[in-house]
Order: C-alpha cells, then structure tokens, then sequence
C-alpha cells in the first residue's frame, strides 16, 4: 500500500503548482476571457473552442474527478474527495424536480441522476437516500432546504467512512462553515437550524455567538480563534475573506506534509490546492468579463499572496 501511495502522490505532484502569483497576474491583464483561455491553455489547461467562464471551470473540474478516480490510493480518501461533486449533482437533480437547472452544471460521477428526479434511491448512499426521502416527506421545493439537508447528508456520508485523516480534514471544514453560518445569521439578525452536525465546535457556541453582542470571544478555546476574530474585526462584512479564508486553512492543514508520500496526505494537498486553483481562475474570468480586475486583487487567495 505504502508503495501504492508513493506512486499517487508522485502522479499528483506532477499535476500541482500550475499557477502561481505571476501567472495569475498574467492571466488577469488579459483583455478579454478569449486570450485569457488562450494562455491558460499553455499552463497546462483545457480549453474547448466556444466554452463559457461556467463550462471551462466543469470541464476543468471533471479531470481532476477522473485523475482522482483513477489516481487515489486510498478507497475512502476517493470516495470522501467525490463526495462534494456527487452530491451537487444529487442537489442540482432534486431541484429539477421544480425548475430548470443548467445542464452543464453536473459533474461527470456515477451517480444516476435519473433515479433521483424519478424518486428512486435504492442505489443512493445510505445518508443521501435519507435525507431525499425527508424532502419528500416534507414536499418541499425550496432550494435552500435541499441544499443544507443534502449538505448535512453529505458530511455525515464523509465522517461514517471512520478514516482518521478524512475525518481530521471534514471536521474541520464543517466546524469553519459553521462560523461562517453564525456570522452569517448575526449579520442579518436571523434565528433557524442552520448548523451541521460532525464538526467539533459546539452548536451552544455558534448560538450564543449570533445572540450575543460579542462574535470571535465564543471561538477563543478552538483551533479557529484568528479565524473568528479576523470575521468579528471586519464587522461581519465582505465575508467572501471568510470563505477564502476556509480554503487556506484547509491548504495548510496538510502543507506542512507533503513530502510524506507514505500518507494520503500530499494527495489531498493536491486535491485542496486544484480546488482553490479552479475557484482562484473563474473569478479572474469574471473579473476579466466585467472589467473588474481590481477585485481580483483583493480577492486572491492567501496561498497567491
């Protein structure tokens, strides 16, 4: 197995580092998304005559599903990295049901997504198939309620697969979003059941934080104080720094790591990395496409800087 994950990981360092602060500098001076395509297809990207900013960032993103399908040493490592593009299709599918949803926006996985707007789940993952037999107990066609049961369906799937790095990885992820969430709810003086469930922050904590007239003092004691108090010193506004933010610290969970290529861990630096590359190049797209680039700049990831 060891000699397995050798070879993973050597396969995923030959993928990594694609883009860097001067490329990305390039990229942005583009005058228009076409050039802007043009040079990222010399860093190594694929680019299909006539794509929009959306289909690029699917396409892009099916061939880091496949390398990981094909790639991954560890059975659940794979099946924990899928599991985000799974089931946004499982979401984007259940909503079908109700309104129209853009067809490039479904990831390539084997996920049936038929079965699901037919309302058969007997081939679904336990935790998805519980959760849409609850959407249509409840007969809800709100999208927000899809998205956060199926969410929460998603990290319980992740965490039942018991393996410690995974585990260490997603709990961390839910423990930052659900900060995120409570800034969120206190910014806009909002009650509702909005947390999830796996993480290691307490939801007494993330209740009292949206009540109270203090935000990051109830985060002091957790691995994710600077965190809170960077939220709380920018007084709950521009929390897009907060979702970039989530991504570092993910980035940087496993950094200190990779040259261990005995552990799964460089292959899921990888994975994180080209997560915040392909988030890192549609937003220079858009910026590009609105004429925009001073946004870019305040908005690229700390990894960039």
């Amino acid at each position: 197995m060891n000699t397995t994950k050798v070879f993973s990981n050597m396969l995923a360092a030959t993928r990594a580092g694609r883009l860097d602060s001067e490329r990305l500098r390039r990229i942005v001076e583009c005058k228009t998304v076409s050039e802007a395509f043009k040079m990222l297809g010399d860093y190594g990207y694929n680019y299909a005559e006539g794509a929009s900013v959306d289909g690029f960032i699917v396409g892009e993103t099916d061939r880091l599903i496949e390398f990981v399908t094909e790639s991954c040493a560890s059975r659940k490592l794979c099946e924990a990295l899928l599991a985000r593009f799974k089931y946004n299709n499982a979401k984007l599918a259940y909503k079908s049901r109700f309104v129209d949803v853009p067809s490039d926006g479904y990831y390539k996985t084997e996920l049936d997504v038929k079965s699901i707007v037919d309302g058969e789940y007997s081939e679904l993952d336990k935790y998805m198939a519980e959760a849409m037999t609850a959407l249509d107990e409840q007969n809800t066609d709100k999208p927000q309620e899809i998205d956060i049961a199926l969410t929460r369906a998603m990290y319980k799937h992740v965490l039942s697969l018991k393996d410690q790095l995974v585990k260490k990885y997603f709990t961390a992820e839910i423990d930052m979003k659900n900060i995120l969430t409570a800034a969120r709810m206190k910014r806009l003086a909002i009650d509702g059941d909005m947390f999830i469930a796996g993480g290691k922050v307490h939801f007494d904590a993330l209740e009292e934080s949206v009540k109270a007239d203090g935000f990051a003092e109830y985060f002091e004691h957790t691995p994710y104080a600077e965190y809170a108090e960077d939220i709380e010193k920018n007084e709950l506004k521009e929390l897009w720094r907060a979702e970039r933010d989530i991504d570092d610290y993910l980035f940087y969970l496993t950094d200190s790591a990779v040259t261990s290529y005995t552990s799964d861990k460089p292959f899921l630096n990888y994975y994180t990395q080209t997560l915040i590359e392909l988030k890192t190049v549609k937003t220079a797209l858009v910026c590009i496409k609105t004429d925009s680039r001073d946004t870019f700049y305040k908005r690229i990831p700390r990894i960039y800087q």
